[in-house]
């Protein structure tokens, strides 16, 4: 599963497409090339928990699974879809299969009880309560 960006076509010359660099998204698609199956992640925290958002659009969530165990969570899914548009004097087909598995590391303090996930408009968000509230740790730092 592999998100394309739409993007002007160019006249290819001899060299492979890999050489054909779009420097202003250089290292997402080098993240890209070295793990095509990964999902992006945005994790935040608060003082009562952890808050974990993951887009997976066009997924059905009968199709996702997330499992926890220790401090790591894992999320995973497949995907099996056709998609087929007829009009005048053309049809058009796709076909887009793939699965993904993303395992993620957890602070010591989840309270994995009480996980709780929703899916909604193509966003997986997890909320991962605290054992112990506290604020966040850490400390801004000066740039000299």
């Amino acid at each position: 599963m592999h998100e394309r960006h739409l993007m002007p076509w160019r006249r290819r010359g001899l060299l492979p497409a890999f050489f054909d660099l779009d420097i202003e998204n250089f290292f997402d698609n080098f993240y890209d090339l070295l793990n095509p199956s990964a999902i992006r992640i945005d994790m935040k925290e608060t003082e009562k928990e952890y808050i974990l958002e993951a887009d997976l659009p066009g997924f059905d969530k009968n199709n996702i699974e997330i499992h926890h165990e220790g401090n790591m969570l894992t999320i995973s899914g497949k995907q099996d879809e056709i998609v087929e548009e007829k009009g005048e004097n053309y049809i058009h087909k796709e076909r887009r299969r793939g699965s993904f598995s993303r395992t993620i590391p957890l602070p010591d303090n989840v309270d994995a009880d009480n996980i709780k996930a929703s899916y909604t408009n193509g966003v997986l968000r997890l909320i991962l309560p605290k054992i112990n509230p506290s604020k966040p740790k850490g400390r801004k730092i000066d740039i000299e």
